[in-house]
């Protein structure tokens, strides 16, 4: 599902996104470490044997930190997502032996074969969350909405999307999602992504029940709802949407 932006409407198209997806906010960590990586059409066989190559490399040496990778769906088509999460932003001060033991198989095997490269963090933004449990976890697809806001509108935004959230809630809403701040992104990148977790495209193209406009309108009134999407649409620069599915081989999840 990803329909808060049929009734909000996107404005704007650019490239990259940074996305996460997981499926009970409770569980999530609050911090992600973000990493997109393009890689060419020419040179994608050997970058996934490089990742498997570094991958095995990290287990053999005892990694126990999880990694989701994603695939690109939509837009560009030659990147992959790869998501780290820790409990707090210190979590990033703490290397892995295993990866300081791999490091040499990562930069002869993974790094001759990318195009480009970026990271950022993103923060779990509790509030403008609605993700009552149930979800895959993993998401076997997400669709992601990023939004480069105004200066000085992040505020309405966020608190237009808290309504969102609470109606959500109150109604047991069956389109959930999760808010996420992000830092680092760069000139131009984006502030915050809202990510809608999705077991299939059926999923994805399903609308919930009851719209977004009509669930808005009857818990805040025709006026208020009204008054909050104003606030939503006037505190966006620009905005796109990606959609990415879950890359098993290509994923770190110790025990599985």
């Amino acid at each position: 599902m990803h329909f808060f932006s049929r009734w909000l409407p996107i404005v704007g198209c650019a490239l990259l996104t940074a996305t996460l997806g997981f499926s009970q906010a409770a569980a999530a960590a609050p911090v992600t470490r973000v990493f997109v990586v393009e890689v060419p059409p020419a040179q994608d066989h050997a970058f996934n044997q490089g990742m498997k190559s570094y991958e095995k490399c990290l287990r053999e040496h005892g990694d126990t930190r999880t990694r989701y990778a994603y695939d690109s769906e939509t837009g560009d088509l030659t990147r992959y997502l790869f998501l780290d999460s820790y409990s707090a932003w210190g979590g990033m001060d703490d290397h892995d032996p295993a990866r300081k033991a791999c490091h040499a198989i990562f930069r002869s095997a993974v790094v001759p074969h990318v195009g480009h490269a970026f990271s950022e963090v993103a923060e779990l933004d509790a509030k403008d969350t609605y993700m009552p449990g149930g979800d895959a976890d993993p998401a076997p697809i997400m669709w992601v909405e990023a939004y480069r806001l105004k200066p000085g509108h992040g505020d309405d935004f966020r608190n237009a999307l808290g309504m969102l959230a609470s109606a959500a809630a109150k109604a047991h809403w069956d389109g959930h999602f999760q808010g996420w701040d992000i830092n680092g992104a760069g000139q131009g990148g984006e502030d915050f992504v809202l990510v809608w977790p999705n077991k299939s495209w059926a999923e994805v193209g399903q609308e919930p029940h009851p719209s977004t406009k009509d669930l808005m309108n009857s818990t805040y009134g025709n006026a208020a709802a009204s008054a909050n999407h104003q606030k939503y649409l006037e505190a966006i620069a620009e905005s796109w949407s990606d959609a990415w599915s879950y890359d098993k081989d290509l994923s770190i999840v110790p025990g599985k």
